[in-house]
This record gives structure tokens, sequence and C-alpha cells, in this order.
């Protein structure tokens, strides 16, 4: 084995260890995470009952030709888009400050989209925190932008996974600002920390922890200390691990390599030694079109796979730790890599490529990901490329370029044309099972403020009718949220009037039993079914052979 790699091959099991020893730390991790976030009950958590799929009791050609006339009669007002938009921090504050116009003026006064926040956006605040008065009338007036802004609709982790909740900016930002030095010492000694009010947990951990502390460091290891061309690397990498071989030495060498990672400069100098060992040339890897098979075909070379050194943390989703392992593996082997700095301004640091990192994996739950930051939107891209995330990264000009064209629509009607220009259409994807063809129609308008998407179902039996309904392209993380139903519903409601039940206001307490009955619209010929399926929320357009006992309203007739 050539030298170099004999070398390399030292400082990459340190690095493994390092990575591994995060997994160690789950559990005093939680514990503090527990012991300081707090809970809310905004979520849909319950799975959605489904409901049975009724098919078309009339050629589609029927549905084509008398859709305006049964149904465009009915409408009453123009609905409200919900439709789920992430901005990173950096867009936020520009559009606070003045910039993006236009854009500011559709956020704050039409409604039209359902911002989210996330609490790496109170951690980008939270880095220019002083005791300053000035500093802190600012901070409190970037908290109050965020909070018009999405109502307090939070993406954050509560110790068992991303949750979407109701969370005020400023109590966020208290508790972050509270918790800041919590994650500091990371040595044995200060994990063990943690549990000393727990005196059930803490007789269960401390003789781990102590075996821990004293067990022996990989021989690999220590002759990197000591051989000339790599000691001096792993004692930057690693300060103190030299003198105490063991894995208490280890933990506590890496709670200062935590520290200078984020917050001096040692990210810059353990990025090189990676590029260096690897034999990635910066230059080469930075604006690259396939930056994922450059670094893989590098990592092919030693024998060895880069995703050894993955974490995969359990305090975290997988698909959270994919993106953001992903986000980080691009920016450590020096594609766009994010520029070191702790001399002047603001600091950039590790942290912040983290916190980048995090705000894709947060971003990925919605529509849309608006950014501005040239080397965080191209990483995104590659990531989102890579792992085939259903959201459209964009910048603040494309966002609203595409919002003009696609998103601003606030007439029914005009949903109603594209839905029937879209039946016509010959521009789908056909699927095939053994009863019959789906046909889907992808658009990028949001019919109703929801619906991105139209699937028709032709069954092979001649005998039985097609079916046709709306439902979303939705994003790869999306969860259901209740504002997006209490929203959806409501904009129903207001378009077609009563539902059959007179059911009113979308309530939570519908789901009470778990299941969800959805909503029904009698619209002459048309039943209108709102039902949700497998976590999927869709529209059935239903064609009646008689009417419901009782239903003698004329079609135009508005309620």
């Amino acid at each position: 084995m050539p030298k170099r790699n004999a070398d390399f091959r030292a400082k990459l099991k340190g690095l493994c260890i390092f990575i591994m020893a995060l997994n160690l730390w789950d559990l005093a991790l939680d514990k503090k995470r527990k012991s300081k976030t707090k809970s809310f009950s905004f979520v849909l958590r319950r799975k959605l009952a489904s409901a049975p799929t009724r098919p078309l009791l009339s050629q589609m050609s029927y549905l084509r030709t008398t859709l305006s006339s049964t149904v465009i009669c009915k409408l009453k007002k123009p609905p409200v888009n919900m439709i789920k938009v992430y901005f990173d921090w950096n867009v936020l504050s520009q559009i606070k400050n003045g910039a993006h116009s236009e854009l500011k003026e559709i956020l704050l006064n039409n409604h039209n989209l359902f911002v989210i926040f996330s609490s790496s956006h109170i951690t980008d605040i939270s880095a220019s925190f002083s005791e300053n008065q000035k500093q802190q009338e600012l901070i409190n007036s970037d908290l109050e932008f965020i909070s018009e802004l999405t109502e307090n609709y939070c993406l954050y982790n509560n110790g068992k996974g991303i949750v979407c909740e109701q969370y005020p900016p400023k109590e966020l930002f208290e508790h972050t600002i509270e918790s800041k030095d919590s994650f500091k010492d990371l040595s044995i000694e200060g994990l063990m920390k943690t549990f000393e009010d727990d005196e059930k947990t803490n007789k269960i951990v401390k003789p781990l922890f102590d075996l821990l502390k004293n067990l022996p460091l990989d021989d690999s290891l220590k002759e990197a200390f000591k051989n000339p061309e790599s000691a001096a690397i792993m004692e930057n990498m690693f300060p103190g691990l030299k003198d105490k071989p063991t894995m208490g030495g280890f933990f506590k060498s890496f709670s200062q390599m935590n520290i200078n990672l984020n917050e001096n400069d040692g990210y810059k100098e353990l990025r090189q030694t990676i590029q260096n060992g690897m034999g990635i040339n910066r230059d080469k890897i930075f604006n690259t079109e396939n930056p994922f098979d450059l670094i893989d075909k590098s990592y092919d070379k030693l024998g060895i796979t880069v995703d050894q050194f993955k974490n995969n943390g359990k305090h975290a989703p997988k698909w959270f730790n994919d993106i953001s392992n992903e986000y980080l593996k691009l920016d450590m082997h020096g594609y766009q890599e994010d520029k070191v700095n702790i001399k002047k301004g603001r600091k950039e640091t590790f942290k912040n490529t983290t916190e980048d990192a995090f705000h894709a994996a947060y971003a990925s739950t919605c529509n849309f990901y608006v950014i501005n930051d040239k080397r965080s939107y191209k990483k995104t891209l590659k990531v989102f490329e890579k792992l085939d995330i259903n959201t459209r990264v964009q910048k603040p000009e494309e966002f609203l370029e595409f919002y003009k064209n696609f998103l601003g629509n606030k007439d029914p009607q005009t949903d109603l044309n594209i839905f029937q220009n879209r039946l016509e259409s010959n521009d789908f994807y056909e699927s095939e099972i053994d009863s019959g063809k789906y046909r889907t129609f992808y658009f990028p308008y949001f019919l109703f403020g929801f619906f991105n998407k139209l699937v028709t179902f032709h069954p092979f039996d001649e005998n039985e009718e097609w079916s046709v309904f709306l439902s979303q392209d939705k994003p790869t993380n999306w969860f259901i949220i209740d504002k997006e139903i209490r929203e959806l519903v409501n904009r129903l409601l207001g378009a077609f009037g009563p539902d059959i039940n007179d059911d009113g206001p979308f309530k939570m307490s519908e789901f009470d039993d778990g299941k969800w009955h959805g909503r029904r619209w009698i619209m002459g010929e048309f039943t209108l079914r709102l039902i949700a399926v497998n976590n999927y929320v869709q529209l059935y357009w239903d064609l009646e052979a008689e009417k419901p006992a009782g239903n003698t309203s004329n079609p135009c007739t508005s309620h």
C-alpha cells in the first residue's frame, strides 16, 4: 500500500470513529432535548382512513362537455392557495429590509402561500445574539417578521422526529439561547452531567461510560500521531488525544474539535485534509457537473466507501440525515464549498454549513425552496437531484416569475378550465395494472390552491366506468398539516357551498376517532368527494345516475 494511502487511511479511521461517536451520544443528546423541547398538538398524526373508490357513471366525453354547465355556475368566491414554501433566512432577511418588494407584497398581503420557518432560521438569527440593546431590538424585529409571515408554523425536531407545529419564534429563540452552551462539553464527564438529576438512568449509564472511558484506541490511530507526515494534522484534528489515547481522551478531544469546527476555522483545515488525502482537486470539483461521481471515484481508488463515514444518528429521521449528509459531503469534498471566515463581519464556520444542510432537509417537506446563496443553491440542486426530492429549488426572481405564471390565480373558473383542458390533453404518463390503465397529468398550477395532479383510470372491462380525481404531486417528505386540510375544506366550501351533510367549516374533532368521512358536494349530475387515502388528499369527480333523495336543488342556484 502506498505510504500516502496508509497515512490517509489512519486519518479516515479517526474520522470514522469521530462519526461513530455521534451515535454514542444520542442517549445523552436526546435527554437534553427532551428536557428543553416544548410539545404542541396541532399536527395530524393519525393515519387517515381510506375511502372506497367509486367509478364514474358516464363516459369521460360527457364529463368534458357538461363540466362548465353543471359546476362553474355554482362557484361562489375565489379560493386562497395553500402552497407550502420554505425560504432561506437570507431571502427573508432581505425581504424584511426592503429588497424583493414585489415578492414581499405577495407574501404579506395576498396570503396565497403557506410559508413555514424552522429551528434553523432561529439558529441563524441567534448567531448574532449579544447583550447590546440595539442588536436585541433588531433580533426582536426579525422574530416578529417571521411570526407575521408564518403564523408561527415551525418545522423542528421534537426528539422523536420532524414535526410542523405552531411554535412562536420568540419562544424558540429564547430556548435556543438558554441551551446554546448545553452541547459545548461533549466529553464523557460533560455528558454524564446530563444524568445527574435522574438517579435511575444514572445508575444504568455510569458503568457504561466508565467502561467506555478507559477503552484504548485503535493502534493505527496511535501510529498516525507518531508518523511525521500525519502527526501535525492529527494533533490539529484531535488536540490532546496523543497524550491520552483512550476513548475518554477521544471524547474530550472531540469536544475541543467541535469547538474548533463551529466557533473557529478548524473546518477549513479538516476539509483541506480530506481533499488532499482523496487526491481531489478543489478547482476541478468546485463547479463540476457530476460532483458525486467524482467523489465516489476518488474513494473507489482507495477501496473504501464514503458512506461508512455518514452520521446516521437516531435522533433525526433517515430522510433528514440522508439530505444533510449528502449536502455536507459535497461541501467537505470541495463542490461549491463555503467560505470559512472568523476575522471580519459575520462569522462563517462549519456551523453555518451544517445549518444550510438542515435548511435543505427541512425544505424537502415543502413544494418550494427559495434561496439566493449561489453555493447553497447549487449544492441543494445536486442533492435533490441525487435523492429524487420533489421540491422546486428556485432563486427569488425565479419563484416570483413562477408565481405570476402559475400560482397567482384566484379565479375558480380558471381552475376548472385548466382541469377540463387537461382532460382533453394527450400530455400524460401512463401506467398499467391488471384491471386497467392509469393516466397521470402533471401541471405547474395548483387547482383550488392544492391540487397539481390529475389522474384518470381506464378499466379494461368495458362494463366498468372511468374514474377521475385530483391529487397532489406532493413533496417527497410531505406530511399533512392541520392548516392545509382546514384551508382546503373551507376553500371548497366557499367555492361550492355547503357540503351535503352541512358540516360547516373544518374542525379538528372530525379526526377524533382516527378516521375522516371527508366531504361531499352534489353539483347537478356530479358528486364531488374530498377524501384521504394513504396520506393522499384527493378530490373525486363522480357522475351520478340519480340524485340522492331530497336533493332537488337547481345546480345554478347559489347558496
